[in-house]
């Protein structure tokens, strides 16, 4: 008799799993207590405090769909991309007099994500809304040269933040933030996001 064969499953994946399991079980239920519909937060800011190489940090955007689990927090899904910058080398002329001859891209570097998101409201403050939040997720970060894919890896990380919210017009209310990452590989350990958000229903 031949010997069976089994697949090993990751156990990253298998965190995952189970991640999505309890996801199923909860989000369905809060979403009938607030009518289905989430509240959704865009954020646009930049990346700055990146670990590794290239540093010099880029644009920050995400986007999160958010459920009242009580009057002070919320739960929800966060989709999110930042950029770490990129490696530049300089040109020199073909003739050999060792002229500069512009700029190039040697090597870019950017994460892209989904993250579980959990939101702590306080009390607002002449008419100004402070919150703490917090993320755990998946990361994906990936390396290229002038368009052309050079790599990437998967990554678990979370992420730590903090901003403040007013209210500008019926369902819409503007904020600034900023927000922690850390991140569970040798490619891109940590960076720090910052910058401005939209949040409406």
């Amino acid at each position: 008799m031949m010997p069976r064969r089994t697949m090993a499953v990751p156990t990253g994946w298998t965190r995952w799993m189970w991640a999505a399991l309890v996801a199923a079980v909860l989000v369905p239920g809060m979403a009938q207590a607030a009518a289905w519909r989430p509240q959704l937060i865009g954020c646009v800011g930049g990346t700055f405090a990146v670990l590794g190489e290239p540093s010099d940090g880029g644009s920050s955007v995400s986007l999160s769909a958010m459920w009242p689990v009580t009057r002070a927090l919320s739960f929800g899904v966060m989709a999110h991309g930042d950029d770490a910058g990129s490696l530049v080398d300089s040109l020199r002329d073909a003739q050999g007099h060792g002229l500069p001859a512009g700029k190039i891209d040697q090597l870019h570097r950017a994460a892209w994500g989904a993250s579980w998101r959990l939101d702590a409201a306080a009390p607002p403050w002449h008419g100004v809304s402070p919150y703490a939040s917090g993320t755990w997720g998946y990361y994906k970060i990936s390396d290229d040269q002038r368009g052309t894919s050079r790599g990437s890896i998967g990554s678990a990380g979370f992420s730590l933040g903090a901003g403040a919210r007013r209210a500008l017009a019926r369902g819409f209310v503007l904020g600034a933030y900023v927000r922690y990452h850390r991140l569970f590989n040798d490619r891109e350990g940590r960076f720090v996001s910052a910058g401005l958000e939209g949040t409406w229903r």
